[in-house]
């Protein structure tokens, strides 16, 4: 009894000093939170209470959630609210429940640009070119492209029924039994009906395979038709990551490892020091050491730099193309509870076996991943769309036809599909499968490259801009002209023609840096749009 009474209150005391220490700090934890909360709180009752019009406050609530997730700065950090989660989770997964076509606007109508494999809507006999007139009665005349989606999508093995137009100018009535759709992310060069041809040179048995994006299908997917291409004899493979924006970090690394077996494959760090993890290769699986080439270029993203990057620094794979595009950080996706949407967020970075940091930065001259040398193969805008337009023709599932050749080779496919790079690839693949040999294309600097395209693309974005302040400034002047010829008060004010006039430039010690000539009598149009002709230096 005495040990107790002696113990008990001892224990006490110490009990209520760890509680007194611990105290201010879970109110000072306490405090940090509520603290940051509460003029959020305050706003949102001012408003609800105050404000002359009832307000909205679901989009508030939203639009707070949103501008905290764009406060970090960061493009890849996003919040998907509640009705925007059907299509977030239909591109994470790669899957959703619809008809399974391709579809676009076009002439004020939604049409059918092809229905996809093994879909709802091949089964039903929607073909390319289809004009949708209705869905469910509803006109698709007017409707966005998104729109009309949300009303084929639904429930599974519920039945929409849509009427079509043919392009022999029939019309049907057809009822299509929705399914899950798992998106097909490895395609051929072209079809032929339903399948994908991937043959490229049939006596030196190269095939071509492109892979759209990187889900959870994507590597069974490449898997299965590897295992398919090895019965057929392979010998070469062109890989096309080009346009392929990327996807789960799982679906890379199980790509990678189907070609390499063993070494590193990519390392991710995030901010704590201790929060890195590095993903191998494994030798079981592994296909054999065929030669490959991996076609890349400046929309190539995420996952599909981490393979490019990967087979590249192990010498599995050469690369040919242009750089990628630097998209090198690991986003986790987080439901928030109670249905309140999903903040999607930068959690760490990728780095290549080299030690090379995928991300760019404003300022880098180093980011992505960078052809071999010998490899860089630019094509411009204007080209890369013009290929675009001839190779979707040869994506539109129809009737086979037996015209065509049975396999591609470097100058149909220049003929037919206008992508140099592609015919370059192949050109490298059959010279290092005939000779042991790699080509050299020349030795473009790829960083400058890059950067010449960006500056191109600039350039005419901003040609674009200059001919709409042009024809803005234009009309003002007419609308002033018609406003003095009906004796009302002048629109603009009376300004001095400079047209003629220098503008001269020094640096911050005064010496003289350049002259300009304003070409136009507007001299603040003249300084916004920079229409200034450059004079010899004068130091007067």
């Amino acid at each position: 009894m005495r040990l107790k009474s002696i113990v008990g209150p001892s224990l006490l005391i110490v009990l209520s000093a760890a509680v007194l220490v611990q105290l201010p700090v879970a109110i000072a934890q306490r405090a940090s939170g509520t603290g940051f909360i509460d003029p959020i709180i305050d706003v949102r009752r001012i408003l609800l209470d105050e404000f002359v019009r009832e307000p909205d406050e679901q989009q508030m609530r939203t639009a707070a959630l949103r501008a905290m997730a764009a406060a970090v700065d960061d493009p890849y950090t996003v919040y998907v609210p509640p009705e925007a989660q059907r299509d977030f989770e239909k591109d994470i997964s790669g899957t959703y429940v619809g008809i399974g076509a391709e579809v676009n606007i076009i002439d004020d109508r939604l049409t059918i640009i092809t229905p996809m494999q093994d879909s709802p809507a091949l089964d039903a006999g929607v073909r390319a070119g289809d004009v949708v007139l209705t869905i469910e009665s509803t006109s698709t005349e007017g409707l966005t492209v998104e729109e009309s989606i949300d009303l084929l999508l639904g429930e599974p093995e519920t039945t929409v029924t849509i009427l079509v137009r043919h392009t022999d100018g029939t019309e049907e009535s057809l009822n299509i039994v929705r399914r899950r759709i798992i998106t097909k992310t490895v395609r051929g060069l072209r079809r032929r009906g339903e399948t994908w041809d991937y043959c490229v040179d049939e006596k030196l048995k190269l095939f071509y395979v492109r892979v759209s994006q990187f889900n959870r299908s994507t590597g069974g997917e490449l898997r299965a038709l590897m295992d398919q291409l090895q019965l057929e004899g392979l010998n070469g493979l062109v890989l096309d990551l080009r346009d392929d924006p990327g996807g789960a970090l799982s679906a890379a690394t199980e790509v990678a490892d189907l070609f390499l077996d063993s070494g590193l494959i990519v390392s991710v760090k995030g901010r704590d020091p201790s929060n890195q993890e590095s993903l191998y290769a494994r030798a079981e699986g592994t296909l054999p050491d065929f030669p490959m080439v991996v076609v890349v270029n400046g929309r190539s993203a995420s996952a599909s730099e981490i393979v490019a990057g990967a087979l590249q620094d192990h010498g599995r794979a050469k690369v040919l193309g242009t750089r990628t595009f630097g998209k090198g950080s690991v986003q986790h996706v987080r439901p928030l509870p109670f249905d309140n949407g999903t903040i999607k967020y930068t959690a760490a970075q990728y780095f290549l076996p080299s030690g090379r940091n995928l991300n760019r930065m404003s300022d880098s001259l180093v980011w992505g991943v960078d052809p071999d040398p010998g490899m860089v193969v630019p094509m411009n805008d204007e080209l890369y769309l013009q290929m675009l337009t001839a190779r979707r023709e040869f994506e539109i599932i129809e009737q086979p036809n037996g015209d065509i050749a049975l396999c591609a080779d470097p100058e149909w496919i220049r003929s037919n599909i206008l992508d140099e790079q592609l015919a370059a690839a192949l050109e490298a693949l059959q010279m290092r499968v005939r000779d042991d040999n790699w080509p050299n294309y020349g030795d473009s600097d790829p960083t400058l490259v890059e950067l010449d395209e960006e500056l191109q693309r600039l350039s005419g974005r901003r040609a674009a801009y200059l001919e709409q302040l042009e024809a803005i400034e234009d009309r003002m002047q007419e609308l002033q002209s018609l406003a003095e010829s009906a004796g009302d008060v002048p629109l603009l004010p009376s300004e001095v023609d400079l047209t003629g006039g220098i503008i001269a430039l020094r640096d911050r010690y005064g010496n003289p840096i350049g002259r300009f000539e304003i070409r136009g009598g507007n001299v603040e149009l003249a300084l916004q749009t920079l229409r200034l002709q450059t004079l010899p230096i004068d130091d007067e």
